[in-house]
């Protein structure tokens, strides 16, 4: 077993801080988008736009839902209702005329 005096310690500690303190700062990417290739990207952009564009309600996290909402299985469950909302958003904007 390799032992060292306290002194061989301090000194190797003290030219590790000295090393740390000498070299250049790490850089860190700054972009604001995750680490993705351009197309990931891309489609990431077009899928937001194609969201907006729609004017759908807020998707729900049915997990969320299920724990915020007690249901006690009478009527339309939580998810239910927001999907039946999309429906009839989507059925407004048809035309029916028959």
């Amino acid at each position: 077993m390799l032992t060292l005096s306290n002194e061989a310690i301090s000194k190797a500690i003290r030219m590790k801080k000295k090393k740390m303190a000498e070299s250049e700062p790490e850089i860190v990417g700054t972009s604001p988008t995750p680490d993705m290739n351009a197309q990931d990207i891309h489609d990431v952009e077009q899928h937001a736009r194609v969201e907006m564009t729609l004017g759908s309600p807020k998707k729900i996290n049915a997990d969320e839902t299920m724990m915020n909402e007690s249901y006690d299985g009478v009527g339309l469950s939580p998810e239910e209702k927001g999907r039946m909302e999309r429906l009839r958003k989507y059925m407004d904007t048809m035309e029916l005329d028959g």
